[in-house]
């Protein structure tokens, strides 16, 4: 399962569906690791979108690195 948090940019695995998006909430967690979550897809006409979507159905391209804060 991936390890997926807001604003990493992910794909579908599926072989037909290889659609680009941005994870925009994380619904459930076990373990620290999310179950689901809702992407906002790159595509205009992928529908519905954002879309709720099985975490294990994402690979993720891209993870947000959170900035570090002065003085650390």
């Amino acid at each position: 399962m991936a390890r997926l948090d807001i604003g990493d940019v992910v794909v579908r695995t599926h072989r037909l569906l290889k659609t680009r998006g941005t994870v925009v909430r994380v619904v459930s967690r076990t373990r620290g690791e999310a179950r689901q979550v809702w992407v906002k897809w790159d595509h205009p006409n992928t529908l519905p979108n954002p879309s709720l979507e099985p975490a294990d159905e994402l690979e993720v391209v891209g993870r947000v690195v959170a900035p570090v804060p002065d003085g650390v």
